[in-house]
Order: structure tokens, then C-alpha cells, then sequence
């Protein structure tokens, strides 16, 4: 099984095209501020599939969605437990992962 890690950058709404297990995903990020917490949609060729989910560490983020893009995880890095706060993220304190 491989590891890529997808860049998160230092801004509270984001958007990335990528390409994960060959196929075309388009991933956005969005910080909410009231409820504190990251967001993640999941676009597959051009088409949303996913929207609004909730970014759980240590749970595969797209299990059950049969996306086929392998799996999607967000990865405790720095091993503190709880949920990432806005800078954590970014940081790299907590990560984006796709396993395939």
C-alpha cells in the first residue's frame, strides 16, 4: 500500500485538483468558523459526490462512498489526539493522506 500526502495550504477556503488511484478528484477544503471545524467536498470528473464532510482523524474519510480513489484518512502527526483546529491543518500537525 502507498502513501501520498495532499499540501494543505494556509487558507480557510481551498480547492485542488488532483489525481488519486488514476482517477480526476477535485478536493475542497472550507474552514467553518462557527462550528470550528474543516470541511471536506469530493468532486470525481468534474461531479460533486461528497459534500460537507466532516474531517474525523484516524477514520477513513471515504469508506462507504465507493469513490474508488483508495483511502482518504487525515493523520494525527503530531500523535495530540482531538480534532484540528484552523491552524493545525495547515500547519501539518494534522495531514491529509490518500493509502492506495
Amino acid at each position: 500500500m502507498a502513501a501520498y500526502e495532499i499540501p494543505i495550504i494556509n487558507a480557510p477556503f481551498q480547492r485542488l485538483q488532483t489525481v488519486l488511484n488514476q482517477r480526476s478528484v477535485g478536493l475542497v477544503l472550507a474552514w467553518n468558523t462557527w462550528l470550528g471545524r474543516w470541511a471536506l467536498s469530493i468532486e470525481i470528473d468534474d461531479v460533486e459526490v461528497v459534500s460537507g464532510l466532516r474531517m474525523v482523524p484516524g477514520t477513513d474519510l471515504v469508506r462507504g462512498f465507493g469513490l474508488g480513489i483508495g483511502q482518504l484518512m487525515l493523520v494525527d502527526w503530531a500523535g495530540r489526539g482531538g480534532d484540528p483546529g484552523y491552524a493545525e491543518l495547515p500547519s501539518g500537525e494534522f495531514r491529509l493522506v490518500n493509502l492506495v
